[in-house]
């Protein structure tokens, strides 16, 4: 007589399953996760088992089902639940006919079997209303005998709900298990958004060491991200996967609404070979939430939301506002989210006075869905972002110089300077998406999209023109006004393709597509002196103006792509390449020929890469996966290193263009070991990246009809940087539902810089941090809080390239955040942030400054601050 053995694995994080083995086979069923459809395949499918008959009796303990196999083996089941639906998986099994049962019992509304992608039998049980069915296994002699029981959703066991799983869509550019992915990716939710009042890109990455956003505390705000000592426009910001203008010379990059976020997805380390240029340090997605999204909130036809948000640090208020629905049918479906926001500058620990800014940000995304039927969906996204500061700038005030080049010395004693700058981002896409479970293509979406951008300052500085020649002295009331802008459009469309198949025991996932989009970006530049008898002057520091710095310029990009996931037992082995090709097209005017006096040569370039990756996950349990991956990154040169061209007469210098240049590469390699189990979850990680031809602004010597320096873009510089990041959650109740958990998470990296006469500290590189926190959800996750510890190191002096750069000290903060759900409808999120109310300095805001930089004290992020926001839905 075979005796059953019940085996109970329960994933946490990601998925606890129940795997009932039998003795005599369990050695040779390997299971793994079908990341295609969340069904899992067995993978010695070559001789599938039969099911003859499935059998229904109404017993005592509820319904008993047996299924009968030709040979009368017991079969291997997977267990899920997905709302009310229970989900049982035979592995290694075949139906020859498809099973369909109305009404079996008065809480069971359907059974249903049929064979999946020739691999497996997959039943659903479907309970009435709030009715969850439930399996029990009955030892038997032969076959597989299973008691379903109809229990109360409120007081079902905790069986894993597929729909609960934590799944990245950036990492492989389709749905897969964070458990199963070959590379470090950050997943944060609208939910954590909400609880962590995140206001900004900057707040977004608090609790993410190895992540981090640097600030321009005088006038522009969050710049961009830092991704294991990588940034600016090395890394890869998108917005439904279109990708965010660049941060030119410090204007940032913070065109988004939080808001609207359902996700954001952060891939640590290059990712070229599915992305292609500006993701050699990373990616940083962010995924908008669709009408479904709102709809699904209560399951019904009709959406509205409103939320107000206060933050003391910069005494700012938020209101936002959502609508969203659909017909009869489910058919079209809308939404639409207004959010304005205003405040001032960051007020500072120490104490001194700041720029004073006003600031105010209005955002509209709209989206308008048409499903043609299950399988076809048509997305039309309509998205309006503008935001205006008004800054007084008093680190401005003081004398500057407009001519050093004797024998006239002319200087500027600005006495007052006023700036107004506006920033827009507006975006039109039309996303065509088709999904068919079978055939040979599962998945197609075809993207179509157009993208404004521009960044305007304006700038007006009053004083006193002071100017030393050969006559007397001379001191003129004066008025400079500066207007300069950063135009950047971006017209584009993508397809993607996936396609699932089986070679013997092997499943593939195969990803391809084609990208192509055009660039355009111009910087124009206005200049003008006015003086008290109403008289102009364009010719402003040794530039005539309006001028550009750089050409208008078309980048032109092309990118195929192809990946496959496969999974062999327990191995998953994820190759992928992709192609580039670019083109850098100049287009040269007046403006442009106003600063090119010396009339050096811009030349249109292009040129091509590939860019490959393979990843290897390995699962000794379901609950624990060892993972590699090799990826190489790539990034076009960019327009203002390969075209710019200039002269500056009042301080002797010249810019020249380089049409030469090479793309910056990187090769990356990272290893590590992911756990999820029922009260724990935890990452390791180890990396090493090598940068090569990175681009960079150097002395090429000086012009010997004037003694002019000059300067040039070249390829010289490369880079390691190597490090290691830690996670883990620890709950000290195993279901999850409610209690207690520790989180902790770390990150230390070191990098040099290898360029030039020898090995010097990479400064970009940010110094050790750890977070530490204590975690509480009480039950039916009424209320919750969270007590958060963040410790950052010194910066290493040691560690820093530059004389009297300034380095800070370390710092720990403490932060105290709750919530508290009133009923389904309304919510309270509350945060007390910096609770020791300390003075510390952020190395990447700081970076570069030296120690007797009279404005340093400016930089000092708020001391004790407190956020709260109130939330009510319907």
């Amino acid at each position: 007589m075979l005796k059953t053995q019940i085996q109970i694995i329960k994933y946490t994080l990601l998925i606890p399953l129940i795997f009932v083995t039998i003795e005599p086979v369990k050695a040779e069923n390997r299971l793994i996760l079908n990341n295609h459809n969340n069904s899992v395949i067995a993978q010695n499918n070559e001789n599938l088992e039969e099911i003859t008959d499935i059998i229904f009796n109404e017993a005592e303990t509820g319904l008993e089902i047996t299924i009968l196999t030709k040979s009368g083996k017991s079969l291997v089941p997977i267990i899920l639940t997905e709302n009310n639906n229970l989900i049982i998986e035979l592995l290694e099994a075949k139906i020859n006919y498809e099973l369909n049962e109305i009404n079996p019992t008065a809480n069971i509304t359907q059974i249903t079997a049929t064979t999946v992608n020739d691999s497996f039998v997959r039943m659903v049980i479907t309970g009435k209303n709030n009715t969850i069915p439930q399996a029990e296994i009955i030892p038997t002699d032969n076959n597989l005998t299973f008691a379903i029981r109809e229990t109360d959703a409120t007081t079902a066991q905790n069986f894993p709900d597929i729909s609960d799983l934590t799944i990245t869509i950036t990492g492989t550019r389709t749905p897969r298990r964070l458990l199963d992915s070959s590379s470090s990716i950050t997943i944060i939710d609208s939910q954590q958004i909400e609880r962590q009042l995140v206001q900004d890109i900057r707040d977004l990455v608090r609790y993410e060491p190895g992540v981090s956003v640097g600030r321009n505390a005088n006038r522009f705000g969050n710049q961009d991200f830092n991704i294991r000592g990588i940034d600016g426009n090395r890394v890869l910001l998108q917005v439904d996967g279109i990708r965010v203008p660049d941060n030119y010379v410090g204007r940032g990059r913070d065109y988004f609404n939080l808001e609207t976020i359902k996700r954001v997805e952060i891939i640590k380390g290059p990712a070229s070979a599915l992305y292609g240029s500006d993701a050699i340090g990373g990616v940083v997605s962010f995924i908008t939430k669709d009408p479904q999204d709102y709809l699904d909130t209560f399951g019904n036809s009709f959406y509205t939301s409103g939320q107000v948000t206060y933050d003391t640090a910069d005494e700012s208020v938020s209101v936002t506002g959502v609508i969203a629905g659909e017909d009869e049918e489910g058919k079209l479906q809308f939404s639409t989210v207004a959010t304005y926001s205003g405040g001032s500058a960051l007020k500072t620990a120490s104490g001194v006075q700041v720029n004073p800014q006003d600031i105010t940000d209005y955002s509209i995304t709209s989206k308008l869905v048409y499903n043609f039927d299950d399988n076809n969906s048509l997305k039309l996204t309509g998205e309006f972002l503008q935001g205006t500061t008004d800054t007084i700038i008093l680190n401005e005030i003081g004398t500057t110089p407009f001519n050093v080049r004797p024998p006239n010395l002319v200087f500027f004693d600005r006495q007052n300077v006023t700036a107004t700058d506006t920033r827009n981002r507006n975006r039109f896409s039309l996303d065509y998406n088709y999904e068919n479970e079978t055939g040979w293509l599962q998945n197609l979406n075809a993207k179509f999209y157009y993208q404004n951008a521009e960044i305007k300052e304006e700038k007006i500085s009053e004083g006193i023109q002071q100017s030393f020649g050969r006559g007397r002295p001379s001191f003129i009331p004066v008025v400079r006004d500066e207007v300069n802008k950063f135009e950047q459009d971006v017209i584009g469309g993508e397809v993607q393709l996936q396609s699932d198949f089986m070679t013997g025991s092997a499943s593939h996932r195969l990803v391809y597509g084609l990208e192509v989009f055009n660039t355009s970006t111009s910087r124009p530049r206005d200049n003008t002196l006015i003086f008290p008898d109403g008289s102009i002057s364009k010719f402003v520091i040794g530039e005539e103006f309006p001028n550009k710095t750089f050409p208008d310029t078309d980048t032109l990009r092309l990118g195929l792509y192809v990946q496959d996931e496969i999974e062999i037992g327990q191995f998953s082995i994820i190759p992928g390449i992709r192609w580039d090709y670019f083109s850098l097209n100049a287009n040269e005017d007046d403006d442009f020929r106003r600063i090119n006096v010396d009339n050096f040569k811009v030349e249109n370039r292009n040129d091509s890469a590939f860019s490959p990756k393979i990843g290897i996950v390995y699962k000794p349990t379901p609950e624990l996966a060892l993972y590699g991956q090799y990826a190489r990154g790539f990034r076009s040169p960019p327009y203002d290193d390969a075209n710019i061209g200039f002269t500056n007469f009042a301080f002797g210098y010249a810019v020249l263009p380089n049409a030469n240049l090479k793309p910056e590469t990187s090769n990356s390699f990272e290893i590590g070991i992911r756990g999820a189990y029922p009260s724990i979850d935890f990452s390791l990680a180890g990396f090493y990246n090598d940068y090569q031809d990175f681009i960079d602004n150097v002395s090429v010597g000086t012009r010997e009809s004037d003694g002019f320096s000059l300067f040039q873009s070249q390829n010289i510089d490369s880079a390691e940087i190597y490090g290691v990041e830690a996670k883990a959650e620890y709950f000290f109740n195993p279901t999850r539902e409610d209690g207690v958990s520790i989180i902790a998470s770390l990150a230390w990296a070191e990098g040099n810089n290898d360029s030039g006469s020898g090995s010097v500290p990479l400064n970009s590189v940010n110094p050790f941090e750890a977070v530490l926190g204590l975690r509480y959800k009480a039950p039916e996750d009424r209320w919750g809080t969270d007590l958060i510890g963040t410790f950052v190191s010194a910066k290493n002096r040691s560690r820093i390239d530059g004389d009297d750069l300034f380095a800070p000290n370390g710092y720990f903060l403490l932060d105290l955040l709750g919530y508290y759900n009133f009923s389904k409808n309304a919510s309270l999120n509350v945060g007390l942030f910096n609770l020791f109310n300390s003075e510390y300095y952020v190395w990447s805001d700081v970076r570069g400054l030296t120690n007797d930089d009279p404005n340093l004290k400016r930089f000092a992020p708020p001391g004790f601050n407190a956020a709260v926001n109130f939330v009510f839905r319907f």
